[in-house]
């Protein structure tokens, strides 16, 4: 940015994991990220979180434990509690920035529940802008338009199709870390799924695909939702053509990447971004992705990948493809669109808008 001014600014973390994310992560991933390159750019960041957070920024630690970090109360069902330590860390967050108000310049909120900053904000000399890095309801859509700046930033312009009317500040990309990510044009012979491993992210196609292909395929997730982990993947897991690994992280997580021939992205629910695709992509790994969602904004059809129907018979349509794309391609595309430095200018551009400085 050729904008030199420096800018004192809070980040709100989730209170569900912490920062920088031990395993995979994905929301607490861009957070940390967008510290680091803040603070590379001479920014003041203060990090608002939950848990032992390790970055450059300062911090205040909302809670002392993250919710995923505490034990299961019996008194209530674990989605009962998981709610009310949510929206007590909310008001606490809320509370510690009115008290230091006068430090900042701006809050960049990226809290799932954060929509519940719109009535705060009326009170505020500073701007809260809210990072939306889930889908868009109809309620929540219908709350927006209530507010005539309620400075919003969507990930992809596909997650704004629920509420279009709404006066959005921008669309800011995800970005990825390019340094983190070596890039490998000589893949081994497996595909890859790493998400969740939930009906909405759809592992059970991937694995009809691999089978009816006669394909490896390696599942990578830490979150087994349940009954359906169960019931629907298990029993297709055989540890050789079909195997599941669990949570990844480090470099095992960065090998997995690289050396997949394509990642599998069978997104059934309106998948906001999919950080997963530019990590992949970022390693010259193309991506196999269903029509659905963001898939299109982030994927470049017969370039980087193939975006497909959604169905099994797209998902081998784009397998037997597969060696047709230049994993270079992919990496392009990474360090011209999606890059950390990218996503920085965004939000810094979107900074400099409200505050005009």
């Amino acid at each position: 940015m050729k904008n030199k001014t420096k800018l004192k600014i809070a980040v709100v973390a989730p209170p569900f994991t912490v920062v920088p994310p031990k395993g995979q992560g994905g929301t607490e991933r861009i957070i940390y990220q967008m510290i680091e390159e803040f603070k590379k750019r001479k920014h003041s960041v203060t990090l608002f979180g939950a848990g032992k957070c390790k970055t450059s920024a300062k911090f205040v630690q909302v809670f002392k434990k993250t919710i995923s970090e505490r034990k299961i109360d019996t008194t209530y069902i674990e989605a009962s509690r998981n709610l009310r330590l949510e929206t007590v860390y909310i008001a606490s967050v809320m509370e510690e920035i009115l008290k230091r108000e006068k430090d900042f310049d701006i809050v960049f909120n990226h809290m799932r529940g954060g929509y519940l900053f719109l009535p705060l904000s009326k009170f505020l000399k500073i701007p809260v802008v809210s990072i939306l890095h889930l889908p868009i309801f109809e309620e929540l859509g219908k709350l927006f338009l209530h507010y005539k700046n309620p400075n919003i930033i969507t990930i992809s312009n596909n997650q704004r199709k629920p509420a279009p009317k709404v006066n959005y500040l921008a669309t800011v990309y995800n970005g990825v870390d390019l340094n983190e990510f070596e890039f490998c044009d000589k893949p081994k012979d497996y595909f890859l799924f790493v998400s969740a491993i939930g009906e909405h992210k759809n592992p059970k196609e991937a694995i009809l695909a691999a089978k009816r292909t006669n394909s490896k395929l390696i599942l990578a997730g830490g979150k087994k939702r349940e009954p359906y982990f169960s019931k629907e993947i298990k029993p297709l897991i055989d540890g050789k053509q079909i195997k599941y690994v669990g949570e990844v992280s480090g470099k095992k997580r960065i090998d997995l990447y690289k050396n997949a021939k394509a990642l599998l992205f069978p997104i059934k629910w309106p998948e906001p971004f999919g950080l997963v695709m530019i990590e992949a992509m970022a390693c010259g790994t193309p991506v196999i992705g269903f029509k659905n969602a963001s898939v299109p904004e982030v994927v470049k059809n017969g370039k980087t990948g193939f975006i497909v129907d959604s169905s099994v018979k797209g998902l081998v349509q784009g397998i037997k493809k597969i060696n047709s794309i230049n994993r270079k391609d992919c990496r392009k595309l990474v360090e011209e669109k999606f890059s950390l430095e990218k996503m920085i200018d965004g939000y810094e551009k979107v900074c400099f808008k409200i505050l005009k400085k």
